[in-house]
Formats: C-alpha cells, sequence, structure tokens
C-alpha cells in the first residue's frame, strides 16, 4: 500500500510539472521570487517544495541562487540547506524503496567490484560526492542502490551539503560579481 500511494504521489507531481509547463516557468529565479512572494507567509514552504520538485530534474541550482533575494543571506541558507537535505534523502528513500533490488540485480561484476571499493569507506565516498556533486539525484540513487548504511547515508548528506549549499546561495547573493574582481591568489585557493 506505501508502495503504491508513493508512486501514485510521484506520477501526480510528475504529471503537473509536465502538462502545466510549471517546471520551465520555476527554472526562472525572477520567477520563483515572484510565486514565493505572492505566497506570504506560506512562501518558505513554497520555495522549499519549489526546490525539492526541481531537485528531481536536476534543477535545484535556481531556486537556490534566487533564494539570496528573497531574504537574507542566513535565512536563504537555512531554506536551501533543508530544501537539498530533503530532497536528497526523499530520493535515496524512493529509490531504496522502489528501485534498489532491480537495480543490483543488474550491476555487473566488474562495476561490483568497484563498488566494494566505495562501501568500504561509506561516509568518506557519499562526502566526496557531495562535495564534488553537491546536491545532483545521481549521488543519492547511487548510495540508495549500494549497500552503504542508511546512517552513514544521512551524515554524510548532512555535513557534505553545507559547504555546497552556502556555496551556492552566496553565488545567487551577488557571487557572480564578486568572483569578476577576486584576486588571482583567491581562484588559487577556490581550485585546491
Amino acid at each position: 500500500m506505501k508502495k503504491l500511494l508513493a508512486a501514485t504521489g510521484l506520477a501526480s507531481m510528475v504529471a503537473v510539472l509536465w502538462w502545466t509547463d510549471l517546471l520551465s516557468t520555476l527554472a526562472e529565479p525572477a520567477a520563483i521570487e515572484q510565486t514565493v512572494a505572492a505566497a506570504g507567509m506560506w512562501g518558505p514552504l513554497l520555495y522549499i517544495a519549489l526546490a525539492v520538485g526541481l531537485f528531481a530534474v536536476f534543477l535545484l541550482a535556481p531556486p537556490v541562487w534566487a533564494s539570496a533575494a528573497l531574504w537574507p543571506w542566513p535565512i536563504a541558507f537555512a531554506y536551501s540547506y533543508v530544501a537539498s537535505v530533503l530532497a536528497s534523502v526523499l530520493t535515496y528513500e524512493l529509490v531504496r524503496l522502489f528501485a534498489r533490488d532491480w537495480a543490483r540485480a543488474r550491476v555487473p561484476a566488474k562495476i561490483q567490484s568497484w563498488e566494494q571499493r566505495l562501501e568500504a569507506r561509506p561516509v568518506l565516498t557519499v562526502l566526496a560526492l557531495r562535495l564534488m556533486l553537491w546536491a545532483n539525484p545521481m549521488v543519492d540513487m547511487l548510495a540508495a542502490v549500494s549497500t552503504i548504511p542508511r546512517r552513514s547515508y544521512l551524515i554524510a548528506t548532512l555535513a557534505g551539503l553545507l559547504l555546497p549549499t552556502a556555496l551556492h546561495v552566496a553565488l545567487g547573493a551577488g557571487g557572480i560579481a564578486a568572483a569578476a574582481t577576486a584576486p588571482w591568489w583567491l581562484w588559487i585557493i577556490v581550485g585546491a
């Protein structure tokens, strides 16, 4: 029953995004700002719901960039962090519930040897993937299909999403202008 309910909810969300053209409209930071501002006190919840929905189609960045225009930086970071964690954990749980057994049965032997190496240090593996790829649904899918323990995934996700989310919020809060005037040595530090 839980699987049927979750599948129906997911299918409904995809159908609404597809048929209403809401996805292309909300991929623009200005459209997100207008929608959230019009929602009044429901704005933060609407923002988080929009970000979670866009995460499923690899578009979490536009609402996170727009968040700095909606709220002061600490609040924008808090909402964006909650949205990225919620979207990641929701994706992880849905894949684990619906596709884990199916995918595990189809993993080639050569990939399984790499998977065993990755699973030897699960927290470090997920943390590194988070720092490199931020809130990428593929990271959650990989972790859900693997034998990485749920606790390790959660710890690494909570820690690994902090810095990249802060950087994305800062990017939306004028980071592009700041980057254009940054000294050369700062780029070396950022690259390292």
